[in-house]
């Protein structure tokens, strides 16, 4: 059955394209235990934690046999694959490709649960148009598949995909290209996943005579990480000090005298730095060839715009005294807290895209309310000092 075409996105990839990665190697481990099909008393002769997506990966290699109909020769081996679906009965993908770890022309299994218990289990063979979109439709593949199965653990909250695999010659079993996915099902039909690079970089490479493997990460993984860094010590926590810096520290409700070298110091190391992890960002962005964070993307380049704006209008700034200074600082004001809102929306968006361990969210959570129990705190002061001030002056 050949795939439909459709201009919709589905599953946007099973997997990125190596073209722009890097590997680091890794060995399979011990079956015994720690893994969710360890207890299932099959031999299982290799096992290995994929980078990715809590999956899991195990193999007894078989070796080589001879297919005599056509008189070539296959490799047989069984599979035991395992993840956490998107919720109870959400989709997970392991498949196989000849030429790369990419989505296009992998030949994959694709099993998820039915909301009545009952197990669905297929075969998919991924073509170029799934990229672009549209519902998947199951159909044959040239790797012949035997005795599948797929379980489900509540304790776990794994899906196990178990199947015999008769791998062609075209599939290398020394660098054999694996690549996995997870996803939600609607209408017992798999929907897109997730766009996290943990989504888009899912892919082992795995000698399944010695269990030697190269995982396949992202060659720009390290850029990514400064991206963000810079981006929360500049956009997300030098610029909002400089700004509560100018707004409590001038001369009302506490008079600081050097309260403008310290804003212009923080919004000039707050813009350098945060440029810095903008410019990141266009670089990540361009080298992108087959995912694009559009919302992510355009919201950097409004902050980018807005902060260079604020710079530039030091340079301008009326002297005291001019009548064009009040109009001044109303801009000056109105797009230093429009900054403000779209800086902290888009960091959040960077932490959703990125998905990183819970502490960086938590760590940038605990800022945003540090800062804004700061400002809440200041402006309570501001207030209560403005309103007794008010009083006294009318005083007779």
């Amino acid at each position: 059955m050949q795939l439909p075409h459709c201009p919709n996105y589905f599953i946007l990839s099973l997997l990125i394209s190596i073209n722009l990665c890097t590997k680091t190697e890794s060995t399979s481990t011990s079956c015994n235990e720690g893994y969710s099909f360890s207890k299932m008393g099959r031999n299982i002769t290799h096992c290995k934690k994929l980078r990715t997506l809590k999956a899991e990966f195990g193999w007894p290699y078989q070796g080589k046999v001879q297919d005599f109909p056509n008189n070539r020769s296959s490799t047989l081996v069984d599979i035991f694959f395992s993840a956490p679906p998107v919720g109870a009965t959400g989709w997970v993908a392991w498949g196989v490709n000849p030429l790369r770890p990419f989505m296009a022309g992998t030949r994959a299994l694709i099993g998820f649960k039915h909301p009545n218990g009952s197990m669905h289990l297929e075969t998919y063979n991924i073509a170029t148009d799934t990229k672009r979109g549209c519902q998947l439709s199951s159909s044959d593949i040239e790797v012949k598949v035997n005795d599948t199965s797929i379980t489900y653990s509540a304790d776990s909250g794994f899906l196990t995909i178990i199947a015999t695999l008769s791998l062609p010659q075209e599939y290398n079993v020394s660098k054999l290209n694996l690549v996995s996915q997870v996803g939600s099902v609607k209408d017992s039909t798999p929907q897109m996943h997730d766009d996290t690079l943990k989504n888009f970089d899912s892919a082992e490479t795995i000698d399944l005579s010695s269990g030697k493997s190269t995982s396949v990460r992202h060659r720009l993984h390290y850029h990514i990480t400064a991206h963000g860094v810079l981006s929360i010590v500049g956009w997300g926590t030098l610029v909002p000090i400089g700004a509560i810096t100018a707004r409590y520290f001038k001369e009302f409700p506490v008079k600081f005298c050097g309260w403008y070298p310290l804003h212009v110091s923080c919004q000039i190391s707050g813009y350098l730095i945060g440029s810095t992890g903008w410019v990141i960002g266009i670089y990540l962005g361009s080298s992108s060839r087959y995912y694009d964070f559009t919302t992510h993307r355009d919201f950097g380049i409004i902050i980018f715009t807005f902060s260079t704006l604020q710079v530039l209008a030091l340079f301008v700034r009326p002297k005291r005294g001019d009548d064009h200074l009040r109009y001044w600082n109303i801009y000056h004001h109105l797009l230093g807290y429009t900054l403000m809102v779209l800086i902290t929306i888009n960091i959040f968006k960077g932490i959703n895209i990125l998905r990183p361990e819970k502490i960086w969210k938590w760590t940038y959570m605990g800022l945003v309310t540090a800062l804004a129990f700061l400002v809440i705190s200041f402006e309570v002061f501001t207030w209560m000092k403005f309103v007794k001030c008010k009083r006294l002056n009318r005083r007779p």
